[in-house]
C-alpha cells in the first residue's frame, strides 16, 4: 500500500485532481477580504453557462426572494459572495470529480450525504454559535471529498472497505486506517492544501472523522467540531442511524438536551436539502433525517418527553455495548 508521501505525490500531481477554473478563480478572489460583488461578477459573467446556474441557484426557493433575480451583480448583491463561492465550488466539483467502478460506490449518493451534512452544519451554526454560516457549510460539504479519487486509484481496495462499511456498520476512515495506513481525512487535507481552500477548511476535513464526545468536555466550540458533528449523521444508503448515540452525545454536549430541538433541527435541514437537490439534479434522499430520528428514538436509552435523562457515560457505554 502506499505510504502518506506517495500518497501526497499523487494527489498533487494527478489530473483527477485538478479544480475547475471557476472554481480556481473563486477561491482566488476570496483570498482578499476587500474583493467584493464587481471583483467575482467579471470572471462570473464572462462564462455563460456558470452565469445560468448561479442565477437558477439565486431564484430557487432556498432563498424565497420575492422577485426574480436577472443577473450577476444582482445576485451578488442579494447573497453573501461567500454562498455564491461555495455554490460555484459545490457545482464544480460535482461536475469534475470521477464516478469510479467500485463496487456500492456512488459519487451521487457521496454528493447527497454531503449537501445534507453542509446544510445541518449551516443550520446549527446560525441557530447557536456567531461563527460564519457558509464557512460551516462549505467545511461540512468538503469532509469526504477525496474519497472518489481514492476510489478511482484504488477500486479493488475501496470496494472491498466500502461493501465491509455498508454491511457492518463499521466507519469507512477506520477500515482505510486498518488497510491503507491513512484515511480519507488525510488525503482531504493534502487536496484542501492543493486547492488553496484555506487553514479552516483543511483543519476541519482533518477533524471531521473523530468523534466529538471523545476529548475535554469543556473545549471551546469550533467550526470543525460541528463538521465532525454532521460526519454522524446516517448516510443514505444507511438502513438504521448506528452513530445516533455519538450524534446526540455530542449534540447535547454542544447545544442542550432537548429532543424537540434536534427533531426541528432535522426536519429543517430535509426541507433546505430538497430545496437545492434539484439544482444539480441529485434526486431526493431515499429516507429523510427526520424519518431515521423517528425510527431511532425508541432505541435511545432514558429519554422522557423532551429531553434525553441519561448521563454522558450511560449513553457512551450504550454506543460501546451496541457496536461490538
Amino acid at each position: 500500500m502506499p505510504d502518506i508521501d506517495e500518497l501526497n505525490d499523487y494527489l498533487r500531481h494527478s489530473q483527477l485532481c485538478a479544480l475547475p477554473q471557476s472554481a480556481s478563480r473563486m477561491i482566488e478572489l476570496s483570498k482578499d477580504p476587500a474583493n467584493g460583488p464587481r471583483e467575482y461578477a467579471e470572471p462570473i459573467s464572462a462564462d455563460l453557462g456558470l452565469s445560468c446556474q448561479i442565477l437558477r441557484f439565486v431564484n430557487s426557493s432556498f432563498f424565497g426572494f420575492r422577485y426574480k433575480i436577472t443577473s450577476i451583480p444582482m445576485a451578488l448583491s442579494m447573497v453573501s459572495v461567500r454562498t455564491i463561492r461555495n455554490f460555484v465550488l459545490w457545482n464544480g466539483l460535482f461536475s469534475v470529480l470521477p464516478n469510479p467502478h467500485c463496487g456500492p460506490f456512488s459519487l451521487k449518493k457521496l454528493f447527497q450525504d454531503a449537501l445534507r451534512r453542509a446544510v445541518f452544519a449551516r443550520i446549527v451554526t446560525e441557530q447557536f454559535t456567531s461563527f460564519d454560516s457558509d464557512e460551516a457549510f462549505i467545511c461540512a460539504l468538503m469532509q469526504d471529498i477525496a474519497i472518489p479519487i481514492l476510489a478511482a486509484k484504488w477500486a479493488n481496495e475501496y470496494t472491498q472497505m466500502i461493501q465491509k462499511s455498508n454491511t457492518e456498520q463499521v466507519r469507512l476512515s477506520v477500515l482505510e486506517r486498518d488497510m491503507m495506513g491513512w484515511n480519507h481525512s488525510d488525503a482531504g487535507v493534502i487536496l484542501a492544501t492543493s486547492w488553496n481552500l484555506g487553514e479552516l477548511i483543511g483543519h476541519a476535513v482533518s477533524k471531521h472523522t473523530d468523534y466529538v464526545f471523545t476529548g475535554d468536555i469543556d473545549k471551546k466550540l469550533t467550526i470543525s467540531d460541528i463538521t465532525a458533528l454532521s460526519a454522524l449523521l446516517p448516510k443514505v444508503t444507511d438502513q438504521l442511524w448506528f452513530e445516533v448515540v455519538p450524534f446526540v452525545v455530542s449534540y447535547r454536549r454542544m447545544f442542550g438536551p432537548k429532543l424537540t430541538e434536534i427533531t426541528a433541527i432535522l426536519r429543517k435541514t430535509d426541507i433546505d436539502c430538497g430545496r437545492l437537490t434539484g439544482l444539480i439534479s441529485l434526486g431526493n434522499h431515499p429516507m429523510s433525517l427526520y424519518e431515521y430520528w423517528q425510527e431511532t428514538l425508541n432505541t435511545l436509552p432514558w429519554t422522557e418527553s423532551n429531553e434525553i435523562i441519561a448521563t454522558e457515560e450511560q449513553l457512551e457505554n450504550f454506543f460501546v455495548q451496541e457496536s461490538l
